[in-house]
């Protein structure tokens, strides 16, 4: 089983794969409408793990998350 992380801690670049959001129903709500759900494949484009927002690519979908949220989504590596 490989490693879990937040998607703050990925590296720019790497695609990873949604395993969980840990938030309330607004924040999941939000996440879902964005595409971001359990089970689908992002591209962190850029941010920093301690300041700023995270820039991540989602099918044809580019956004910026908040760092608080971006620490709400636990990832993995795809295979």
């Amino acid at each position: 089983m490989s490693e879990e992380l937040t998607l703050s801690e990925v590296s720019d670049g790497d695609t990873v794969r949604v395993v969980a959001i840990h938030g309330g129903k607004h924040v999941q709500d939000r996440l879902r409408s964005l595409g971001i759900r359990p089970g689908v494949a992002v591209k962190k484009v850029s941010g920093l793990a301690k300041f700023g927002p995270t820039v991540v690519r989602c099918g044809r979908t580019q956004t910026a998350l908040g760092n608080g949220i971006s620490r709400k989504i636990l990832v993995e590596a795809c295979e």
